[in-house]
């Protein structure tokens, strides 16, 4: 209430009461209004890394995993089970060397969290 004295208009957005501004024909801004635009705009939910390795598992997809510290060689294959480490088991697994081209069978194999970079969906 000191301020609105000293400055010569009211601070507050509520639409009950004209401001001293407000009365000078100055024009109040409603930002009520804005912040429910912006909140309906755009309502995405943030997805949990665990979430995604579990849709993984669900849909059975086959995967591309990057391994930390070893660029040259990739591991693809199915994810059948995981835990809250991201140690991942995966069937059909397989290495690729990226220089070189080539595929190298695995068959079953459980991957430790630690080694994971990154998962996407081949």
């Amino acid at each position: 209430r000191l301020l609105e004295l000293k400055l010569g208009f009211s601070l507050s957005r509520s639409s009950g009461g004209a401001s001293a501004g407000t009365e000078r024909g100055e024009k109040e801004t409603d930002y009520k209004g804005e912040a429910a635009m912006a909140s309906t705009k755009v309502q995405r939910i943030m997805t949990q890394p665990i979430n995604l390795i579990f849709r993984f598992l669900q849909s059975k997809a086959r995967i591309q995993i990057w391994l930390f510290e070893q660029k040259d060689l990739r591991i693809e294959g199915r994810i059948i089970g995981f835990d809250e480490y991201m140690n991942l088991v995966l069937e059909e697994a397989e290495e690729l060397n990226v220089k070189k081209k080539t595929r190298k069978p695995l068959g079953w194999i459980l991957l430790k969290g630690d080694n994971i970079t990154l998962m996407m969906s081949t």
